[in-house]
């Protein structure tokens, strides 16, 4: 039962790179994230707008973009 549940999981993976800009009121992180399997990327400025692209390709979340400063 336990291996059935496991294969019905549906997968996605994804490369992501994070770092620091300095803005003009202080550090800003920026970032920039890939599908693996179909080479979509983007680059993103905040949580919801990863969180979108993410969901794209792997459903949703069961997330709000509220939470995450959208």
């Amino acid at each position: 039962m336990h291996l059935q549940r496991e294969t019905a999981r549906r997968t996605a993976s994804f490369v992501f790179r994070i770092w620091w800009e300095e803005g003009d009121s202080g550090p800003v992180w920026r970032g920039w994230t890939q599908h693996a399997a179909s080479g979509d990327s983007c680059y993103f400025q905040t949580v919801a707008e990863l969180l979108r692209f993410v969901e794209r390709h792997a459903g949703n979340l069961g997330l709000r973009s509220e939470d995450w400063g959208a």
